[in-house]
């Protein structure tokens, strides 16, 4: 497994290796029917994008010892729109140190201990880029594990049957082991 790295999200190329990653990461998660709504489906392609335009987006990644692309987390830095206003949940009233976690996946290393390192490393560069705050929803199904990762549900919803949480962090008192920072 390689080093986690910082996409160019201004090379076509690499949006439609990290968008068909994402696409492969979540088509086979059939019993979350909001996420249909929530982000971009070409379903004909094989892609898949959040709505937050890219320029707004730090998109981090690491490659499988094969070289493809397999683990991905994209966070919103400029909070000109906001996600999880989706869900009906509200950005911070102060933005500034603020981010908001799009969507984190993982196509095939599914071992925790690689997840965790993973974060680590991204809350790293999220620390060192001057953020101190970072936000998210997530189902029923991802919420203990973001949980252990430090993140405190602030709000619960239902949409439609499926329950949505609230999530925040604090980037500078959640560090696990393995935080390095990249390139």
């Amino acid at each position: 497994m390689n080093r986690p790295h910082c996409l160019d999200v201004s090379d076509a190329a690499v949006l439609q290796e990290y968008e068909q990653a994402f696409y492969a990461a979540f088509q086979r998660v059939t019993g979350n029917r909001l996420i249909r709504d929530l982000w971009s489906w070409d379903d004909a392609g094989g892609r898949l994008a959040t709505r937050i335009p890219y320029e707004d987006q730090l998109i981090v990644a690491q490659r499988d010892d094969a070289g493809r692309m397999d683990t991905a987390i994209a966070t919103n830095m400029a909070l000109r729109e906001f996600q999880s206003s989706a869900f009906g949940f509200s950005p911070p009233s102060e933005p500034r140190g603020c981010c908001e976690f799009l969507t984190f996946f993982s196509v095939g290393n599914w071992r925790l201990a690689a997840k965790l390192r993973f974060w680590a490393a991204c809350f790293a560069e999220l620390r060192a880029r001057g953020y101190h705050t970072g936000y998210a929803t997530t189902a029923q199904r991802g919420l203990p594990i973001y949980r252990r990762i430090g993140g405190e549900v602030i709000g619960e919803t239902e949409i439609s049957g499926e329950k949505r949480y609230f999530l925040r962090y604090s980037l500078e008192r959640t560090t696990m082991r393995g935080a390095q920072r990249f390139g």
